[in-house]
């Protein structure tokens, strides 16, 4: 026999040799994968991260400027509301109308929207700001009677709420309340 020629058992123990060889190899390439697979998926998170912080940080540097300009929206909006009907047709209200579209649609390019009127909604603290109460029976207990302000939203979210008047209706418990105090306080009074 030969040297060179294995027997059976050797040839045997070699090819398991080589099948365990072969395992280990195959398990090496898998964890191979899976840690390549991993720091891929953690690239594009990092990287959508990244955009994401930008994007932000690009709203936040509009924010100032933002905020700057809304009073001068807000102006606007309240002097068209003194304009009379026989002041619309002229020339000159057109054109500051028209000055007054073109602001509103830089700040909706930039993130802000002026939010919708109040008046007739229910009082909602994350969106108006109450300045003050009346009393009025044509609407009913916390509802918005009257606007003062508008508000506005930066992409989404209110940076302004409106400024608004609430309805506080007194009711017939309280009314009666109402003027036993008033009734004390003028017998004490004299």
């Amino acid at each position: 026999m030969n040297d060179e020629q294995l027997t059976i058992e050797e040839a045997l123990k070699k090819i398991d040799e080589l099948t365990q060889s072969a395992d280990a190899l195959k398990k090496q390439n898998e964890e191979y994968l899976d840690g390549w697979k991993r720091a891929k998926a953690d690239y594009i998170n990092f990287k959508n991260e990244q955009e994401k912080r930008s994007k932000e940080l690009a709203q936040f540097a509009s924010y100032a400027l933002v905020m700057q300009l809304l009073p001068i929206s807000e102006h606007f909006r309240k002097a068209f509301g003194y304009v009379t009907e026989e002041l619309r047709p002229s020339e000159w209200v057109k054109g500051i109308e028209q000055i007054y579209r073109q602001l509103k649609e830089v700040l909706k390019g930039m993130g802000i929207e002026e939010m919708e009127g109040s008046v007739g909604k229910a009082f909602d603290p994350s969106l108006h700001q109450a300045v003050g109460n009346e009393r009025r029976d044509d609407f009913d207990d916390g509802v918005v009677t009257q606007e003062t302000d508008g508000g506005y939203t930066f992409h989404g979210r209110v940076v302004i709420p409106s400024k608004v008047i609430v309805n506080k209706r007194i009711e017939p418990e309280a009314k009666i309340q109402e003027a036993k105090e008033v009734q004390e306080a003028e017998t004490q009074g004299e």
